[in-house]
Protein backbone atom coordinates (compact mmCIF):
# COMPACT_ATOMS: atom_id res chain seq x y z
CA UNK A 1 0.00 0.00 0.00
CA UNK A 2 1.35 3.28 -1.16
CA UNK A 3 1.40 6.26 1.24
CA UNK A 4 -0.72 8.19 -0.99
CA UNK A 5 -3.40 5.42 -1.04
CA UNK A 6 -3.11 5.36 2.93
CA UNK A 7 -3.29 8.77 3.07
CA UNK A 8 -6.49 9.10 1.50
CA UNK A 9 -8.01 6.12 3.07
CA UNK A 10 -7.24 7.76 6.64
CA UNK A 11 -8.85 11.13 4.88
CA UNK A 12 -12.08 9.08 3.86
CA UNK A 13 -12.14 7.41 7.72
CA UNK A 14 -12.01 10.94 8.76
CA UNK A 15 -14.67 12.34 6.82
CA UNK A 16 -17.05 9.09 8.09
CA UNK A 17 -16.09 9.59 11.62
CA UNK A 18 -17.14 13.82 11.29
CA UNK A 19 -20.22 12.82 8.76
CA UNK A 20 -21.39 10.19 11.24
CA UNK A 21 -20.77 11.93 14.33
CA UNK A 22 -22.58 15.21 13.07
CA UNK A 23 -25.52 12.92 11.91
CA UNK A 24 -25.83 11.46 15.10
CA UNK A 25 -26.79 15.15 16.29
CA UNK A 26 -29.46 15.61 14.41
CA UNK A 27 -32.87 14.35 15.95
CA UNK A 28 -35.53 12.68 13.55
CA UNK A 29 -38.75 11.61 14.44
CA UNK A 30 -37.97 7.92 14.85
CA UNK A 31 -35.61 7.32 17.97
CA UNK A 32 -32.35 5.32 16.90
CA UNK A 33 -33.13 6.36 13.03
CA UNK A 34 -30.25 8.21 11.42
CA UNK A 35 -29.48 9.78 7.59
CA UNK A 36 -26.93 7.47 7.01
CA UNK A 37 -24.97 9.63 5.18
CA UNK A 38 -21.35 8.26 6.96
CA UNK A 39 -22.06 5.12 4.80
CA UNK A 40 -21.74 7.17 1.28
CA UNK A 41 -17.58 6.96 2.23
CA UNK A 42 -18.54 2.92 2.64
CA UNK A 43 -20.24 2.41 -0.53
CA UNK A 44 -17.45 5.06 -2.25
CA UNK A 45 -15.11 3.20 -0.92
CA UNK A 46 -16.37 -0.51 -2.13
CA UNK A 47 -16.36 0.82 -5.89
CA UNK A 48 -13.03 2.50 -5.65
CA UNK A 49 -10.94 0.14 -2.97
CA UNK A 50 -10.21 -3.02 -1.90
CA UNK A 51 -13.15 -4.81 0.48
CA UNK A 52 -10.88 -5.02 2.86
CA UNK A 53 -9.88 -1.49 3.18
CA UNK A 54 -13.71 -0.22 3.22
CA UNK A 55 -14.47 -2.66 5.93
CA UNK A 56 -11.53 -1.56 7.81
CA UNK A 57 -13.00 2.27 7.56
CA UNK A 58 -16.55 1.15 8.01
CA UNK A 59 -15.37 -1.06 11.22
CA UNK A 60 -13.00 1.69 12.79
CA UNK A 61 -15.58 4.30 11.98
CA UNK A 62 -18.07 2.47 14.17
CA UNK A 63 -15.99 1.71 17.03
CA UNK A 64 -14.04 5.60 16.95
CA UNK A 65 -18.00 6.79 17.26
CA UNK A 66 -18.97 4.98 19.97
CA UNK A 67 -16.05 6.04 21.83
CA UNK A 68 -16.65 9.52 21.31
CA UNK A 69 -20.28 9.67 22.27
CA UNK A 70 -19.35 7.51 25.36
CA UNK A 71 -21.70 4.17 23.99
CA UNK A 72 -19.02 1.70 22.70
CA UNK A 73 -19.97 -1.65 24.40
CA UNK A 74 -23.25 -0.19 25.31
CA UNK A 75 -26.70 -1.68 23.32
CA UNK A 76 -26.41 1.78 20.58
CA UNK A 77 -22.80 0.23 20.49
CA UNK A 78 -23.78 -3.44 19.48
CA UNK A 79 -26.76 -2.31 17.03
CA UNK A 80 -24.61 -0.01 15.32
CA UNK A 81 -22.54 -2.66 14.66
CA UNK A 82 -24.24 -5.49 13.80
CA UNK A 83 -26.34 -3.35 11.54
CA UNK A 84 -23.43 -1.61 9.90
CA UNK A 85 -21.70 -5.11 9.27
CA UNK A 86 -24.81 -6.68 7.89
CA UNK A 87 -25.19 -3.73 5.85
CA UNK A 88 -21.51 -3.67 4.86
CA UNK A 89 -21.88 -7.48 3.43
CA UNK A 90 -24.68 -6.59 1.83
CA UNK A 91 -23.50 -4.13 -0.25
CA UNK A 92 -20.39 -5.48 -0.62
CA UNK A 93 -22.18 -8.73 -2.55
CA UNK A 94 -25.00 -6.46 -4.47
CA UNK A 95 -21.27 -3.93 -5.58
CA UNK A 96 -19.81 -7.25 -7.13
CA UNK A 97 -23.32 -7.44 -9.41
CA UNK A 98 -23.08 -4.73 -12.41
CA UNK A 99 -26.95 -4.52 -12.24
CA UNK A 100 -27.50 -2.92 -9.57
CA UNK A 101 -26.26 1.32 -9.82
CA UNK A 102 -24.94 2.53 -6.62
CA UNK A 103 -28.53 3.97 -5.15
CA UNK A 104 -29.75 0.20 -5.29
CA UNK A 105 -26.48 -0.68 -3.33
CA UNK A 106 -27.17 1.90 -1.13
CA UNK A 107 -31.23 1.52 -0.34
CA UNK A 108 -30.35 -2.30 0.19
CA UNK A 109 -27.70 -1.25 2.28
CA UNK A 110 -29.85 1.03 4.51
CA UNK A 111 -32.56 -1.25 5.07
CA UNK A 112 -30.16 -4.56 6.16
CA UNK A 113 -28.47 -1.60 8.19
CA UNK A 114 -31.97 -1.37 10.18
CA UNK A 115 -32.59 -5.54 10.06
CA UNK A 116 -29.11 -6.17 11.81
CA UNK A 117 -30.57 -3.21 14.29
CA UNK A 118 -33.97 -4.95 15.19
CA UNK A 119 -32.18 -8.19 15.53
CA UNK A 120 -29.74 -6.74 18.19
CA UNK A 121 -32.80 -5.44 19.85
CA UNK A 122 -34.77 -8.56 19.71
CA UNK A 123 -31.86 -10.48 21.35
CA UNK A 124 -31.10 -7.70 24.24
CA UNK A 125 -34.81 -7.20 24.69
CA UNK A 126 -35.42 -10.55 24.93
CA UNK A 127 -39.11 -9.40 22.64
CA UNK A 128 -40.13 -10.22 19.09
CA UNK A 129 -42.28 -7.36 19.71
CA UNK A 130 -39.39 -5.10 18.92
CA UNK A 131 -39.97 -6.22 14.90
CA UNK A 132 -43.10 -4.04 14.56
CA UNK A 133 -40.68 -1.06 14.44
CA UNK A 134 -39.12 -2.61 11.64
CA UNK A 135 -41.68 -1.38 8.68
CA UNK A 136 -41.36 2.50 9.54
CA UNK A 137 -37.46 2.56 9.98
CA UNK A 138 -37.27 0.07 6.63
CA UNK A 139 -39.69 3.00 5.30
CA UNK A 140 -37.07 5.65 6.39
CA UNK A 141 -34.03 3.28 5.19
CA UNK A 142 -35.83 3.52 1.62
CA UNK A 143 -35.58 7.47 1.48
CA UNK A 144 -32.47 7.55 3.09
CA UNK A 145 -30.68 4.99 1.15
CA UNK A 146 -32.09 6.57 -2.71
CA UNK A 147 -30.13 10.09 -1.10
CA UNK A 148 -27.26 8.42 -0.14
CA UNK A 149 -26.87 6.12 -3.36
CA UNK A 150 -27.78 9.98 -5.09
CA UNK A 151 -24.69 11.45 -3.25
CA UNK A 152 -22.43 8.42 -4.03
CA UNK A 153 -23.48 8.21 -7.97
CA UNK A 154 -22.88 11.47 -8.37
CA UNK A 155 -19.33 11.33 -6.70
CA UNK A 156 -18.36 8.09 -8.59
CA UNK A 157 -19.59 10.02 -12.05
CA UNK A 158 -16.37 12.08 -11.24
CA UNK A 159 -14.15 9.29 -9.43
CA UNK A 160 -12.09 11.66 -7.52
CA UNK A 161 -10.51 9.42 -4.89
CA UNK A 162 -9.75 6.83 -7.97
CA UNK A 163 -8.20 9.50 -9.89
CA UNK A 164 -5.96 10.33 -7.59
CA UNK A 165 -5.07 7.41 -6.51
CA UNK A 166 -3.80 6.32 -9.83
CA UNK A 167 -2.47 9.83 -10.45
CA UNK A 168 -4.98 11.14 -13.25
CA UNK A 169 -5.04 14.34 -11.77
CA UNK A 170 -4.11 17.82 -12.52
CA UNK A 171 -2.82 18.42 -9.86
CA UNK A 172 0.34 16.03 -10.13
CA UNK A 173 0.52 17.23 -13.72
CA UNK A 174 1.25 20.90 -12.76
CA UNK A 175 3.34 20.09 -9.93
CA UNK A 176 5.16 17.87 -12.36
CA UNK A 177 5.76 20.57 -14.54
CA UNK A 178 7.24 23.06 -12.00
Amino acid sequence: MTIKRLMIISMLLAAAIVIGYLESLIPLFIPGVRLGLANVIILIMLYEFKFYEALIVDLLRIFIISLIRGTFLSPIFFMALVGGMLSYLIMLLFTRFKKFSPIGVSVLGSLFHAVGQILVAIVLMSTVKIAYYLPFIALLSVVTGIISGLIAKMYLKRSITKNFIEGNNDFEEENENI
